[in-house]
């Protein structure tokens, strides 16, 4: 009788521990395919996030999902302007979609990201401006990206590039609708 208890005993226990470790496999196997559809997800948030996009990275034209998804979330100056990446950046939305863009130069270098603008953007214009050391740049652009992402402008927007000297204090890019510039 102690044999035979003995044996079941063992079965039992052969049949625990087995178990345990097929749903410890089952729970590894599951937190692991968990881990990759949570890195699916946020591959695909910022895919979504980035698609048609009027510029390299989220710039002018592009949604505040976008800017937000590259920039991270961004700070209020006032109920109008948003800065991003730690101020480099401050951006003014109308609807979802950033119609002006400063950037602020630190060093009194050309503080303009090329890869913020439209992508196929083409230069119609360039007039200059100087007042005693202050100079400004004022150029004319046109983009189809731009005029598909925000129909009002008609893919219009200018750079405006100001200047104390050789030395640049900041760069505008802006194609508010309906504006006269």
């Amino acid at each position: 009788m102690k044999r035979t208890l003995a044996i079941v005993m063992a079965v039992l226990t052969m049949f625990l521990i087995a178990g345990c470790d097929m749903g410890s496999t089952a729970t590894q196997k599951n937190s692991t395919q968990q881990g990759q559809q949570d890195t699916k997800n946020t591959q695909s948030s910022k895919a979504a996030a980035r698609q048609a996009v009027v510029c390299e990275l989220p710039g002018l034209g592009d949604t505040r999902t976008a800017w937000t998804a590259e920039w991270g979330s961004p700070t209020a100056q006032g109920d109008t302007i948003k800065l991003f990446n730690n101020g480099a950046y401050k951006t003014i939305f109308e609807g979802d979609k950033a119609i002006t863009i400063t950037f602020a130069s630190k060093d009194g270098k050309n503080p303009l990201s090329e890869k913020m603008v439209p992508k196929d953007g083409k230069k119609l214009s360039e007039n200059s401006k100087k007042t005693g050391d202050s100079k400004m740049i004022v150029q004319k652009w046109h983009s189809d990206l731009l005029a598909a992402a925000i129909p009002e402008t008609k893919g219009n927007y200018t750079i405006m590039q100001h200047m104390e000297g050789t030395a640049y204090t900041n760069v505008t890019v802006d194609c508010t609708p309906n504006l006269s510039k």
